[in-house]
């Protein structure tokens, strides 16, 4: 767990030369609650085009087989990003909406998940799993709430017993509770 304390220490003292909020693009702050996976997500605007942003959400495991017995799990999993949008004022110029932070962006992130289920009975030999990494994401708010996210990219991935290189993947669909202009 070490590992993603000082993954979370680089990142944080990495972004504190882009707390000043000038003419923002993106929203002061936003909270979405997710369907898809049960979850919420804070976003936090911190610069003219880029948020910090906090997720809680659930992961989901199941384990059936020909001659073993099946078996599930509920975890919890916690994100970290920093999103840069790029798209922003491309988007305005072209007549599009860009409320509910709507755009393409680029983020490091960080996130662990619990290796104990929280419901269920499918346990993982480790306590622990996280993984830092870069994604491209794209994100789409509606006009009256409704959040559309996806977004890849490559990853470090670890737990107590190994480590390995792997793709972050995120599908969220989600409707935004609050938003501040």
């Amino acid at each position: 767990m070490s590992k993603v304390l000082m993954i979370s220490a680089f990142l944080i003292l990495s972004l504190q030369s882009s707390i000043a909020q000038n003419s923002s693009n993106v929203e002061k702050q936003q909270f979405t609650l997710n369907f898809l996976l049960p979850g919420a997500i804070y976003e936090q605007g911190i610069s003219a085009n880029s948020t910090l942003t906090a997720e809680a959400t659930m992961g989901f495991a199941f384990r059936g087989c020909t001659g073993c017995e099946t078996a599930f799990g509920v975890y919890p999993i916690g994100r970290l990003q920093y999103r840069y949008y790029y798209n922003m004022q491309r988007r305005l110029e072209k007549g599009k909406h860009i409320s509910g932070n709507t755009g393409n962006y680029i983020a490091p992130m960080i996130a662990a998940q619990s290796g104990k289920a929280i419901i269920g009975d499918l346990d993982y030999a480790s306590d622990f799993f996280a993984g830092a990494g870069v994604v491209y994401g794209i994100q789409r708010t509606g006009h009256k709430g409704l959040s559309f996210r996806f977004e890849a990219g490559p990853a470090y991935f670890f737990d107590e017993f190994d480590d390995n290189v792997g793709l972050f993947l995120a599908l969220k669909l989600g409707w935004v509770l609050r938003k501040n202009p």
